[in-house]
């Protein structure tokens, strides 16, 4: 769920609902297969989502939230590093007896490297994913840190659907034969085979509710998937205890993108612990340009951004720690992360003002 809403003189207010999904572990796994029933690319006018107005909508509308990985061991070998994003745009609250109700709604993208027997895919699809919640909000301070726990109350209605530009490959010669029949569609084949999965995993995990911490001291917000005990708050990629914006680990094969954002126009400090790789180029776009922009940074084509969409770009190269000033002035901006070259970075990335 996403982190911390809007602080009241008590302490926290609702929970700033969807960076829930930041650290929904099991999304990834709903997508692990390209999950749910395939349709056409989002078009830019289909991008721009209701949203009403209320405190949480308010928080999360526009906001990128990071998609971790979590399938064939990912977990332990790359820490859960974020494999996609989640663009929200459409957002409705109300509340109902003994609590509220929440649904969200977006286009987004996951990097998926599956081998299934006789296919494999492997690159960033495209998705748009609809959620629903209803819960009660429970507020506990101890140890210098407020926690908004939400327990669902009901299981979580999700939709997911699938771009039909899935590149499946058939890697032994049965697949090959397959492929050659007309009536039989591989690439729906495998969406039909996954989804069913994918759906239930991402349920399950959400009913395990979220909870959303303020650091009394720092004023730092973060939120996690589960119940935290009374004092604890959830890990981060950098843990130096310096106050931060975006504190995310990214794992980026060639043809994939990370978006990280909107964040305030200024001079920001971008740092990046170059774990695996040569290195990351980063580029930043205005908020007002992303429904124009989406589709190239979805299909991870950056080099169709036109130049009016970059604020601010550059690379940060070669292993361990690294900091770069990122200055937007014009406008609110979203940060676009891509590897640099060919190989697969994972880094720690950390926005902060």
């Amino acid at each position: 769920m996403a982190k911390l809403l809007a602080l009241a003189s008590v302490g926290v207010s609702v929970w700033k609902a969807m960076s829930c999904v930041r650290r929904a572990s099991y999304l990834a796994a709903c997508l692990v297969a390209a999950c749910s029933t395939p349709e056409p690319a989002a078009s830019p006018n289909r991008l721009n989502g209701f949203s009403d107005d209320s405190v949480i909508c308010k928080a999360v509308k526009d906001r990128f939230v990071g998609i971790p990985g979590l399938e064939d061991g990912t977990a332990s070998a790359q820490g859960n590093a974020l494999r996609g994003s989640w663009w929200i745009r459409g957002c409705s609250a109300k509340r109902v007896e003994n609590g509220i109700r929440v649904r969200f709604e977006g286009p987004g993208w996951y990097f998926l490297d599956q081998r299934d027997g006789d296919f494999e895919l492997r690159q960033q699809v495209r998705f748009t994913l609809g959620l629903e919640l209803e819960g009660a909000p429970e507020l506990t301070v101890n140890q210098g840190v407020a926690a908004l726990r939400f327990q669902t109350k009901a299981t979580p209605e999700v939709e997911l659907r699938v771009t039909r530009d899935l590149h499946v490959h058939a890697t032994s010669a049965w697949g090959s034969l397959v492929g050659l029949v007309p009536m039989v569609s591989v690439r729906e084949r495998v969406a039909r085979r996954l989804s069913a999965v994918a759906v239930s995993a991402l349920r399950s995990k959400l009913l395990e509710g979220a909870t959303a911490t303020y650091e009394l001291a720092s004023g730092q917000r973060d939120v996690a998937l589960g119940t935290l005990a009374d004092g604890q708050t959830p890990q981060a990629a950098f843990t130096d205890r310096i106050p931060w914006l975006v504190n995310e680990r990214v794992f980026l094969p060639a043809n994939a993108t990370q978006v990280l954002g909107p964040i305030d126009p200024g001079s920001m400090h971008m740092d990046a612990r170059i774990e695996q790789g040569s290195g990351l180029v980063f580029r930043t776009v205005c908020q007002a340009d992303m429904s124009a922009d989406y589709p190239a940074i979805a299909s991870a084509d950056l080099d169709r951004l036109p130049p009016r969409a970059l604020a601010a770009q550059g690379t940060i190269t070669g292993s361990g720690e690294h900091s770069a000033i990122v200055q937007v002035t014009g406008c609110k901006f979203f940060v676009v992360l891509a590897t640099l070259g060919e190989s697969t970075t994972v880094a720690a990335v950390r926005v902060r003002g």
